[in-house]
């Protein structure tokens, strides 16, 4: 039996695994931002993810919506909303919208985001994003 070969073959294996997990993890960076930081900028680096996270209250019927972004610099990813804790089984309590998006090329973009109910506007936040 040759237990050379794989002996040899296990260590290259293994580096490999690694250089690819430790390489995902870090094209993958998160940028959070939240209400704060409206009117502001923020610098991606290609790859990046960024999300933006906003109080808002789903019972209300209102929602956290794209309004408008270069699409080919920063791609929205979708909307999701968690309620807060709710131990007391209360009705009408907030929230948080997070907002996911993925830098995609080399450019600047400004997103602008509305909390709106049908035509109803509830208010609005304004990001620059600055992808490398």
């Amino acid at each position: 039996m040759n237990h050379t070969r794989s002996a040899l073959t296990f260590p290259a294996a293994m580096l490999v695994v690694f250089v690819l997990a430790v390489g995902s993890v870090g094209a993958a960076n998160v940028v959070r931002v939240g209400g704060s930081k409206s009117g502001s900028s923020v610098a991606l680096q290609r790859g990046n993810r960024l999300v933006v996270s906003l109080k808002g209250n789903a019972t209300t019927g209102y929602a956290w919506k794209v309004r408008s972004v270069n699409k080919s610099v920063l791609k929205p990813l979708g909307v999701a909303y968690v309620q807060n804790p709710n131990p007391k089984h209360l009705l009408g309590v907030g929230g948080v919208y997070r907002l996911p998006f993925k830098a995609l090329a080399r450019g600047t973009t400004v997103l602008k985001l509305v909390y709106v109910r049908g035509k109803e506007f509830g208010g609005s936040y304004t990001l620059r994003v600055v992808v490398s």
